[in-house]
């Protein structure tokens, strides 16, 4: 039996070339020059920490109210508590 081999001798082969197929394909059609590309990157990665830092900010900001409400419910409950026990010991005597 003889067998019929492909031109491409593996895989792997076949796959760089359809990357470096796709490459020159991608520069040759490319919408925009390589530096006006980077641009947009370089814009879109700071529009996204800008978001991200906001973001931060306000649970931040979140943060600060709720442990400040926390803390003035805890010390309103001790308030309470000392005010019940001394309530409660002034009528068990």
């Amino acid at each position: 039996m003889i067998r019929n081999r492909s031109r491409w001798g593996h895989p792997v082969s076949a796959l760089c070339i359809g990357l470096g197929v796709g490459a020159v394909l991608g520069i040759l059609f490319a919408p925009k020059a390589g530096e006006e590309i980077r641009e947009d990157i370089v814009d879109s990665v700071n529009d996204g920490l800008d978001e991200v830092r906001a973001r931060a900010a306000k649970v931040a900001r979140d943060a600060r109210r709720l442990a400040i409400e926390t803390k003035e419910r805890v010390g309103d409950a001790m308030d309470a508590g000392a005010e019940a026990y001394r309530h409660s010991m002034r009528s068990a005597s």
